[in-house]
């Protein structure tokens, strides 16, 4: 009788769990961990009450999404000090935990349960963007940003101080679940004018972030959506008039038009170049990245090790901004290369290949859409070395692989 109890409640607790994920936009990042580790053993102790076989395939994704995780595991030997290479290790992990999560040990992942996931991640990410603007909106800019005069820096400083997320983040949260609404609402789901509404606040909440790349890179994958969804004709003018709308806001909105301004002002040479700001700075970290790499370029130096070599180089540009030793590479090929050689840009290519082949060949428009927002994000950040980028691509990417028609259904209905 207790056994039968205790299956029941673990029943329950699994897609319970699994959800919970999906809040990640509104929960810090000790919290985001528990949920994870509370997922995972609610899902270990339903395979021990009730185990069942593992496909083959499955087995196949969870090796090669867990790659990464498994090439950082090898690069911890060649840091200086094993426990420190286990600290950079360790930040991948979730490489590995959402695909034994899924495909392992049986997460729910159909259909209903993955639009489940994206709505509850766009509430979250709306909720996040209330609470954000609704606190500087009534309580004014956090105090870190007083004194500052231009508004695009003074809300970005403000909503890190209020949320504890790095602005462009921010932006990816709310730019995937602009895109996951997107793509329910293509998908005919119910109430369509409440999620066309709610991708305009998400997509507003990005504007007012002014990170430039996401907001190119939402237009992009909104356009690749568009094109999987609808009849060519229809898509194509469906977006272009997302580019179009997305270039007219961001000359008008506050935030983005400022910081649009800057990169024109920068890049026509009328900014000093040693008055460092979000473009020009860019410069030196990419003299110093592929000065790195040159160096380095077969096996890497480890990741514990490039930060170290970045700054040295930074050095010689005698800007203080650069050596605060926050300044990476900003770009993740280019991060996977310096960290792993060309193990790492091989690991680039193969692991992200696969995953856009397979999701245009399934014809799954979300997965598609999110890899490629990712993707592109990835050029100017080190989106999957932040644990909130990795779990937020880490998490979803996984559902889509799980979640997303088998190829003998493609086949079938081809």
């Amino acid at each position: 009788m207790r056994e039968s109890q205790l299956r029941r409640y673990v029943e329950a607790l699994v897609p319970l769990s699994t959800l919970a994920l999906a809040l990640m936009p509104l929960l810090p990042m000790r919290m985001m961990v528990l949920v994870i580790a509370f997922w995972i053993t609610a899902l270990v102790m339903r395979s021990l009450l009730d185990p069942s076989p593992i496909r083959p395939d499955a087995w196949r994704w969870t090796i090669l999404l867990g790659l990464p995780f498994f090439v950082m595991l090898l690069d911890m030997f060649r840091a200086y000090d094993l426990f420190v290479g286990w600290s950079f290790a360790e930040r991948g992990a979730a490489f590995l935990v959402f695909p034994v999560g899924y495909l392992l040990l049986g997460a729910p992942a159909s259909d209903r349960f993955r639009e489940a996931m994206m709505d509850l991640f766009a509430l979250s990410a709306l909720l996040l963007a209330f609470y954000a603007n609704g606190r500087m909106l009534f309580f004014g800019m956090a105090p870190q940003a007083q004194g500052i005069q231009e508004f695009d820096h003074a809300y970005r400083i403000s909503f890190g101080a209020f949320t504890r997320l790095h602005p462009p983040f921010g932006s990816y949260f709310f730019l995937s679940a602009a895109l996951f609404q997107l793509d329910r609402t293509l998908d005919q789901a119910r109430r369509p004018w409440w999620r066309v509404a709610a991708v305009g606040l998400l997509f507003m909440a990005a504007l007012l972030l002014a990170s430039r790349m996401p907001l190119f890179a939402f237009a992009a994958a909104s356009a690749l959506v568009l094109f999987m969804r609808l009849p060519k004709p229809f898509a194509m003018r469906a977006a272009l008039a997302t580019f179009v709308s997305v270039a007219v806001l961001a000359t008008v909105v506050p935030g983005i038009r400022e910081r649009i301004a800057e990169a024109y002002t920068t890049l026509s040479g009328n900014q000093p170049q040693d008055d460092l700001n979000s473009v020009n700075i860019r410069g030196p970290i990419a003299h110093c990245s592929l000065a790195v790499a040159k160096d380095h370029w077969a096996l890497g130096l480890s990741q514990s090790k490039v930060q170290r070599e970045l700054n040295m180089c930074y050095e010689q540009f005698d800007q203080p901004q650069l050596l605060d030793g926050s300044y990476s590479s900003h770009n993740q090929l280019l991060h996977w290369w310096l960290s792993f050689g060309v193990v790492g840009l091989l690991l680039y290519v193969v692991y992200f290949g696969t995953l856009i082949i397979t999701a245009w060949q399934r014809r799954d428009a979300i997965h598609a859409g999110f890899l490629l927002l990712i993707i592109l994000c990835m050029t100017t950040e080190n989106v999957l070395s932040r644990q909130w980028g990795l779990v937020l691509f880490a998490c979803f990417n996984v559902l889509f692989v799980a979640g997303g028609p088998t190829m003998s259904a493609v086949r079938k209905a081809q």
